[in-house]
């Protein structure tokens, strides 16, 4: 088994605000990580993490990543560990600001980058890179690749799902929830619409 999540860390002083043009709320309950359909949590820096049950959450989308950006720093992030591909991008002031993608359909050495990369991200790169090579590079039966999108969003907002973050109760996640837009409601007996 593995993860398929979607997961968005809001960098602000008020991340009920983004939260809310997403239509989700905290619910005030704690839950253990991504065991829900939405759980989040406050992370050092003052980021706040979203974390989806599916790699494809509508808040993945650039529209909504570049209005919520026009608010705060954003990463979005994408996990499909069963096919492992994996994504990270991070948003600034309306705009994306760099993107790296693998996938891992495409073999074990594959890697898309576009934008203004982290400082950090050659070095990870090469690292990783290092590692798939020692394994036995495409023949290899590890995926190192996978983790370099995930790993240079590490570098910014200090979390990556399969790993611990010290200081976080990893039973003691937000449960949030999405609510229905008025405008997204339909009334049962209005069949015809």
């Amino acid at each position: 088994m593995g993860y398929s999540l979607s997961l968005l860390a809001l960098q602000c002083a008020d991340p009920d605000s983004p939260l809310s043009e997403l239509n989700i709320v905290r619910t005030g309950q704690s839950v253990e990580f991504a065991c829900e359909q939405l759980t989040g949590h406050a992370m050092p820096q003052g980021w706040y993490i979203v974390v989806a049950n599916r790699c494809d959450h509508r808040f993945l989308e650039a529209n909504v990543l570049g209005s919520l950006s026009k608010k705060c720093r954003v990463i979005a992030c994408s996990i499909e560990e069963h096919v492992m591909f994996s994504s990270a991008e991070e948003w600034a002031a309306g705009a994306q600001v760099w993107r790296a993608v693998h996938a891992g359909e495409n073999g074990p050495i594959d890697l898309k980058t576009s934008g203004v990369l982290p400082p950090s991200f050659q070095s990870m790169k090469d690292d990783l890179a290092a590692r798939q090579e020692a394994a036995g590079g495409r023949a290899a039966e590890v995926d190192h690749y996978f983790d370099i999108p995930l790993s240079a969003a590490k570098a910014i907002m200090g979390f990556k799902h399969d790993e611990q973050v010290p200081g976080i109760n990893y039973e003691k996640f937000d449960l949030l929830r999405e609510e229905t837009a008025p405008q997204d409601q339909k009334s049962w007996w209005k069949v015809w619409k």
